[in-house]
């Protein structure tokens, strides 16, 4: 008879209805009310835009004239209208060939050195991404040691890379790729070992518990956790890889860099902007292809 009691009385309490302000209060309890570290977070972000202000050294006087001038960026604009492109000449090529932009045969290469070094940047990054787990590193001098490793590797940009790798080994998309593949061991290390980190550990202990080993634990343990934040950061670094290997060729590493470095020294804007349609286009199309393919994965 009490228990009948009680869950009539928890069904009157939930069917009642409830009070406008109590849904206000539980609202507001989402955003915390600032108190003194608050305060001191704020003035130490203050402090750090104040420190770095005063290293661009900003002027106020040129801001306000306009920078550059709106004449400069009305005659840049009137020069790259209307798009123009080069075509490459059928009867050269064999009976067969369509008479397409050359910029199409560019960003073609742009496009197969991105995803050729994505690949080799996953795979060079699966190593150490597990050396700079802490759940699945040896010991904690390696996870330091790695965690190093990928730092000195993620602050040096692609294009000094390429032009080490340009120097080594010569020019030609190939060498893109290399430094596409070798820049790309310490983002997506880092982004890795944070996915392996962020699994259940319970599901491993589990899969422990029925009597597996260390390397069945983590082949049916971590990465079916792990793997689809893996699968999304490396379509990210695919579409980032994209984006710069159109300027390796500036320094002689491939892709539709050095079509753009040619139109920009020979002054040809308007055939310039022929080639950022493009690459616009190729990379909105990627960029929904790769939203699609996240889309399935995760």
């Amino acid at each position: 008879m009490a228990d009948m009691t009680d869950m009539q009385a928890n069904q009157n309490t939930a069917a009642a209805p409830t009070l406008p302000e109590t849904v206000r209060e539980l609202y507001l309890k989402s955003f915390p009310r600032p108190g003194l570290r608050s305060f001191v977070i704020g003035g130490v972000l203050l402090i750090i835009l104040a420190w770095s202000l005063s290293g661009v050294q900003p002027d106020w006087v040129m801001i306000t004239r306009g920078v550059p001038p709106l004449q400069a960026i009305y005659n840049f604009v009137i020069k790259m209208f209307p798009a123009t492109y080069d075509y490459s000449d059928p009867t050269k090529l064999g009976p067969a060939a369509l008479n397409l932009p050359i910029a199409l045969g560019y960003v073609a290469v742009t496009i197969q050195m991105a995803i050729v070094g994505t690949l080799l940047g996953v795979i060079l990054s699966l190593p150490f991404a597990l050396l700079a787990a802490r759940n699945t590193t040896p010991h904690p001098a390696v996870y330091q040691f790695t965690r190093l490793i990928l730092n000195l590797i993620r602050a040096v940009p692609e294009l000094i890379i390429a032009l080490i790798f340009v120097s080594a080994a010569g020019l030609g998309p190939f060498v893109g790729v290399l430094a596409l593949g070798f820049a790309g061991i310490g983002a997506k290390g880092k982004l890795y070992a944070e996915a392996i980190e962020n699994i259940d550990p319970q599901q491993v202990l589990a899969i422990r518990a029925t009597g597996a080993g260390r390397l069945q634990s983590f082949v049916y343990g971590v990465i079916p956790q792990a793997l689809p934040l893996m699968i999304s950061y490396s379509l990210l670094s695919f579409e980032s890889n994209v984006r710069a290997a159109t300027i390796l060729g500036y320094v002689g590493a491939g892709g539709v860099g050095i079509l753009i470095y040619q139109y920009i020294q020979l002054f040809e804007f308007d055939r310039l902007l022929g080639v950022v349609i493009i690459i616009v286009v190729t990379v909105t199309v990627i960029d929904r292809l790769s939203d699609f393919l996240r889309r399935k994965f995760i």
